[in-house]
């Protein structure tokens, strides 16, 4: 019996661990718990400051605009490490993983909400391109990002 319920309970701990990284966008790990991954309110309206040093912040991590950057969404991109092939890449797949934070920008009279969502894509010749939404992975690297940007505009300000 002992055997059997430390059977269970382990199967549970594993199944639970799956779920908590796995790819399912419905979990909501942000600050209003609507499903993104990370963000921040920040005491300032100037849009095009907020833009500026959000590319600004993105770009001194390796990220490069993913199109160009709207006025209510930018999106970024980079190859991912060898960590993130084996996280999120297919072995039978040779195209790299690529990363892609999404920064949505949304004006709140004097303050501004930043909500960052990430995507882990790798392209297929077959099924096309391949996108994963990683919930607990790295997710403090990009609250780090986010207080980096609420922090240099407030200080600008």
């Amino acid at each position: 019996m002992k055997t059997l319920t430390h059977r269970f309970l382990s199967l549970a701990a594993i199944t639970f661990a799956g779920l908590a990284l796995s790819s399912c966008s419905t979990v909501g790990l942000g600050p209003s718990g609507a499903g993104e991954y990370s963000g921040t309110t920040i005491d300032s309206s100037n849009l095009p400051l907020i833009r500026k040093t959000t590319v600004a912040v993105f770009a001194e991590k390796g990220f490069q605009l993913d199109g160009s950057a709207d006025y209510g969404i930018i999106r970024f991109v980079k190859q991912g490490s060898g960590s993130a092939q084996a996280a999120w890449g297919s072995n039978l797949n040779r195209n790299p993983v690529m990363v892609r934070p999404e920064v949505r920008i949304t004006p709140l009279g004097p303050k501004t909400q930043l909500i960052c969502n990430v995507y882990m894509t790798q392209e297929s010749e077959v099924f096309g391109e391949d996108s994963k939404k990683p919930h607990l992975l790295g997710k403090a690297g990009y609250s780090s990002l986010m207080s980096t940007i609420r922090k240099r505009v407030e200080a600008a300000e």
